[in-house]
């Protein structure tokens, strides 16, 4: 990290390069998403869902009181600019998922300024904004301090994984999805789903019907439709998922 102190900053990972200000803004009470300039068209609303979720994070379950109506207007943060270079959305190995992050100290119709090659370096900015906003327990607001904030960041390895072992330990989709959204948070970027093993075959396969007769009950079973949705769920997180399928040697649930 660049001009600042590291031990101080509550972000999680650290950025590659980031400075900051001393001074203080408020979130405005209508906070926008805006993508003017940006190739990358929002039909999936993949951008809009994960701006809806950074704001959930935000707020979370505060009690927000505060008026930004009657706060000097130079000092309130309207809302977030986002410019997306790429108007593809293909989530591959090594794919950019750099970013520069920016929160003036001040202005006129004052605004974050986020820019990424992809939008998966835009999730990732959306991420570090939502950890840099404060819930002020004297106003009963929202703050950011310490503007403004400049963060150019980019992972440092391509591949930053989580595995889960449903062969030996079934879990249902709901936590699969808890774990997808706890990696987002990290910015991790691949979940490995050890799916089968020896211990149970919970995965529908349709040229081979019979091998999830293996799994440990048939309440712990996963079909196709489970697996495809997990993926999709995944993709809009900027989570991969790399499924590990054992083969039928591997046969102690039979």
């Amino acid at each position: 990290a660049d001009g600042t102190d590291i031990d101080h900053l509550n972000i999680w990972p650290m950025p590659a390069s980031v400075s900051h200000g001393n001074g203080t803004l408020y979130l405005s009470d209508n906070f926008v998403l805006e993508t003017s300039g940006s190739k990358f068209v929002d039909d999936s609303g993949v951008l809009n869902d994960a701006f809806q979720r950074a704001i959930d994070v935000i707020r979370a379950t505060h009690v927000i009181e505060a008026n930004t109506s009657g706060i000097d207007p130079s000092l309130v943060l309207k809302g977030i600019h986002v410019v997306i270079a790429s108007p593809s959305d293909e989530l591959q190995y090594g794919v950019d998922e750099s970013y520069k992050l920016h929160i003036p100290a001040e202005g006129n119709n004052v605004s974050v300024h986020i820019k990424a090659e992809t939008i998966y370096g835009a999730l990732h900015a959306l991420e570090t904004f939502s950890q840099i906003c404060r819930f002020d327990i004297i106003s009963r607001g929202i703050l950011i301090h310490q503007v403004p904030w400049i963060v150019v960041d980019r992972p440092r390895f391509h591949f930053r994984g989580l595995l889960i072992d449903t062969s030996r330990h079934y879990q249902p989709l709901p936590v699969i999805k808890k774990v997808i959204d706890s990696m987002a948070f990290a910015k991790l970027n691949v979940l490995h789903w050890h799916i089968v093993d020896r211990e149970s075959f919970p995965l529908y396969i349709p040229s081979y019907p019979k091998l999830w007769d293996g799994a440990y009950s048939k309440s712990e079973r996963y079909t196709f439709a489970d697996a495809a949705e997990i993926v999709k769920y995944a993709k809009r997180r900027g989570v991969n998922v790399l499924a590990e399928l054992d083969v039928p040697g591997h046969a102690r649930s039979w």
